[in-house]
């Protein structure tokens, strides 16, 4: 390949990266103030067992 060919491809690709990175910056999403919450269980475990029984 000719370097006469790789300036033009270099800057292409700085160009394009650039425009890029602007655009996921411009569309980025707000975050939501949701909490993650740990389900509960339906696995009983031996003291829950052992509380039944009595």
């Amino acid at each position: 390949m000719e370097n006469e060919l790789l300036i033009p491809l270099f800057w292409t690709v700085v160009f394009a990266s650039l425009i890029i990175v602007g655009l996921r910056r411009f569309t980025k999403k707000v975050p939501t103030e949701k909490r993650w919450v740990r389900p509960e269980s339906n696995i009983k475990t031996k003291s829950t067992i052992d509380e039944n029984e009595k």
